[in-house]
């Protein structure tokens, strides 16, 4: 995994809440020193205050966003500064994730945020989503991210090892209108960054309901939603 790519993947971590105390002082420090970390986490975190507010927060509290926007605004601007290497911190955190994990991370931030990823970070247009999605489980901890885009075409970011019985499927679901009910977007086997396709459908709109449920493989027997959620969210449009 590439300096960049790391670089990124542990900005997500500290701008989705996901370092230890002393793992989030170093970032912080890392702010201070690389330029470039404190831009990629000042746009993600300008990306995620325009998420779904709707969700009670509970890893991430609330104003968290604003906090760390008004901490790289304090930052000097040289950008002339050398990225600093990796601290033993960073690397002993107890949130570390494993080597494709943080670059699945990484790639699907990228996107879902409009940042742009092609190999190594070059910063281009992408794609922009119509709508973005924080799903969070029972529990209000943050389970997924999803981007859906006018295509029908819907990006699924798993934030958490769901575990899935052999004899279950994970079936992803969006309520566009209350007549019609729940529509199946497509089904998940494991929790891996995926995009599905679904059937033609309206344009996504902001406070559109999506969620992910347990179901029997191969996918509901109904067409409609029969097992326990697993998350659940509310769409927002993606800021600028």
């Amino acid at each position: 995994m590439s300096r960049d790519n790391e670089r990124f993947a542990h900005a997500g971590d500290y701008v989705l809440g996901l370092l230890d105390d002393d793992a989030r002082a170093e970032a912080e420090r890392d702010m201070e020193r690389d330029p470039e970390f404190a831009e990629t986490v000042r746009r993600l975190a300008e990306r995620m205050s325009s998420l779904d507010h709707t969700a009670k927060p509970a890893e991430v509290p609330a104003g968290m966003w604003d906090e760390i926007l008004g901490k790289i605004a304090t930052l000097p601007q040289d950008h002339g500064t050398s990225p600093p290497a990796q601290s033993a911190a960073n690397q002993n955190s107890a949130t570390q994730t494993t080597p494709w994990r943080k670059l699945a991370l990484a790639a699907s931030l990228a996107a879902a945020f409009g940042l742009g990823y092609a190999g190594s970070f070059v910063m281009k247009t992408v794609p922009e989503p119509v709508v973005l999605v924080v799903l969070q489980t029972p529990d209000n901890t943050t389970g997924a991210v999803f981007e859906a885009f006018a295509d029908n075409s819907v990006k699924i970011i798993p934030l958490a090892d769901f575990e899935v019985p052999q004899d279950k499927i994970m079936q992803v679901w969006t309520l566009y209108d209350a007549s019609v009910g729940p529509v199946s977007l497509g089904t998940l086997s494991s929790a891996e960054v995926t995009t599905l396709k679904g059937q033609k459908l309206p344009v996504p709109a902001a406070d559109q309901l999506y969620e992910i449920t347990l179901e029997p493989r191969p996918g509901s027997p109904t067409g409609k939603p029969t097992g326990p959620i697993l998350v659940k969210g509310f769409a927002k449009r993606p800021a600028g």
